[in-house]
């Protein structure tokens, strides 16, 4: 960089600094290595770290920035492995939105929620609940870092999700600051008199053009959502199957019948793994909140009871393992769910077992993101596939052939591998297979796991030829995925959108993103862009 050059990076981080404050730019090495990486890759540093308080700091940092011709991009929880927001090139700004997260308003009438965008899911949740209420699907595995707003951005399932599909489903509107700095709203809240966000479809639907762009297209900053009452009643029920036929079968015809609140199930290996993570007779914490969730004291405690005593003992003899969670207004109308339930499995083969990890689950739906690391400390990706149920079957077959099939170059770089499934509303099926490798960790997984837990694991020394094996391993089933017809969430840079995209499609989805970014600064390269 020539004097000239440092002089006026120099005076543009000063602007910026006037902006949202000194302490609110960060350019430590340390601070642009963490930043810059995701659960698997790391990638080019950042020039800076910026961390906007308020949707004006951040559009007024946005307007100058892309002013300058930097590369400007979102970043939320930050517990992506899809490369949505790794800079790829120099001269790249990552915002943290994470300082965003009020909830602004929770409409009991008119049953809808506004939070900013860097809510988190646990945050949203436990305000909801003091006033027996939810959005509809209620957050990710990894809620007690993830926000809201990655979620809109790279779409998410888990909690709710039988029922209402994925986070995406949920908005009803969007707050986004533009590459210009411009604040754009969809839906009913962008009329001009009297806005209220109560309604998304309100002509052409500008919400779904900005929901699941992995920030290709704009920064979030507010998101309205769906509120539905706080169910009065949950119930559990886990079933063994012998193989994955059944429990795709099982699944699918719960699936279809709108029976369950989350239904979801883990091949053998990935159980297994499971379980010497959990170490369910020792977390007594989450006994206490099994207690605590009982449809009834009594209940509660019985509940708690009975995961102390089962414990991992459940899955003994357990090759497949489904779980199910079932929301309801009434004991009655529970009950009719939970004989169906039954029945569909026992369709199945399956074997009724005590449901224990649903229970702690529920009873603690955000937890420490561990799983981002094996249970020894080894490395740890997934990837997944979404596909309707008529070919559920069919890409599970294909998919444990092609692990036969490489069964050689997983033997040789010790790479080990297992698959959730899980259903989406009634339309959907998800079957994620996840890798694990010994490898060294980066610093994104000491300073999210923290040194404590950390402590407790064994170190690997780097071993880039297995890692370079996963990530071939990973593109040769994005393409198997892409060629099946499959579709997924976080698309970032890893699955073959543009690949797979028709060019009518992706001619109208270039030009938007021209109109809104004509020099493409906005995370450049996210959704093939």
């Amino acid at each position: 960089m020539t004097e000239d050059l440092k002089q006026d990076f120099t005076e543009f981080v000063k602007e910026l600094k006037e902006i949202v404050g000194d302490k609110s730019v960060l350019m430590s090495e340390n601070d642009l290595k963490f930043y810059s990486s995701d659960v698997f890759k790391e990638s080019l540093l950042a020039s800076l770290v910026v961390i906007p308080n308020t949707t004006e700091q951040l559009s007024k940092a946005i307007a100058l920035s892309t002013k300058e011709n930097f590369f400007v991009i979102p970043r939320g929880g930050g517990l992506s492995y899809t490369d949505s927001y790794l800079p790829k090139n120099h001269n790249s700004i990552i915002f943290d939105l994470q300082k965003l997260n009020k909830i602004i308003e929770i409409n009991h009438d008119d049953m809808f929620v506004i939070v900013e965008a860097g809510c988190t899911w646990e945050k949203l949740y436990n305000a909801l609940k003091d006033k027996n209420l939810r959005t509809p699907y209620f957050g990710a595995l990894s809620g007690l870092y993830s926000t809201v707003g990655g979620a809109m951005s790279q779409n998410s399932i888990f909690f709710g999700s039988g029922h209402y599909g994925s986070a995406a489903d949920q908005c009803l509107g969007l707050e986004i600051v533009l590459a210009d700095g411009s604040i754009l709203r969809t839906g009913s809240w962008s009329t001009k008199f009297n806005p209220s966000p109560f309604f998304r479809s309100y002509g052409p639907d500008l919400t779904g053009v900005f929901l699941s762009d992995t920030g290709a297209l704009g920064f979030k900053t507010k998101i309205v959502m769906k509120l539905v009452n706080f169910p009065a009643i949950t119930d559990f029920l886990s079933f063994s199957f012998q193989n994955y036929d059944e429990i795709a079968n099982a699944m699918s015809e719960i699936s279809r019948a709108g029976l369950a609140a989350e239904c979801f199930g883990f091949d053998p290996y990935l159980q297994g793994q499971r379980l010497k993570r959990e170490g369910i007779l020792k977390d007594l914490k989450s006994l206490a909140s099994v207690a605590k969730s009982g449809n009834s004291v009594i209940s509660g405690l019985k509940d708690a009871a009975k995961v102390a005593v089962t414990g991992r003992s459940i899955f003994k003899d357990v090759p497949y393992s489904m779980h199910i969670v079932v929301d309801s207004d009434s004991k009655e109308f529970s009950h009719e769910k939970l004989t169906k339930i039954k029945h569909l499995a026992n369709l199945n083969n399956g074997k009724e077992i005590e449901p224990t990890l649903p229970k702690i689950m529920r009873a603690n739906p955000f937890v420490p993101p561990n799983s981002m690391l094996g249970p020894n400390g080894e490395r740890w990706v997934p990837i997944h596939a979404i596909v309707p149920h008529s070919r559920t079957k069919k890409l599970l077959h294909l998919v444990h052939e092609f692990f036969a099939q490489k069964s050689n170059l997983l033997e040789k770089y010790r790479i080990e591998w297992g698959y959730l499934l899980a259903t989406i509303s009634n339309h959907g099926f998800l079957i994620e297979p996840v890798f694990f490798w010994e490898d060294s960790r980066y610093l994104f997984h000491e300073r999210y796991l923290g040194q404590d837990y950390i402590s407790k694991l064994k170190n690997f020394d780097e071993n880039i030829p297995a890692r370079k094996a996963v990530i071939e391993l990973r593109e040769e089933l994005s393409y198997l995925f892409m060629e099946f017809g499959a579709v997924h969430f976080q698309i970032g840079r890893s699955y073959k959108f543009k690949e797979g995209k028709d060019k009518a499609t992706w001619d109208l989805l270039k030009n938007f993103k021209k109109i809104l970014d004509p020099k493409s600064l906005v995370n450049p390269g996210s959704l093939g862009l």
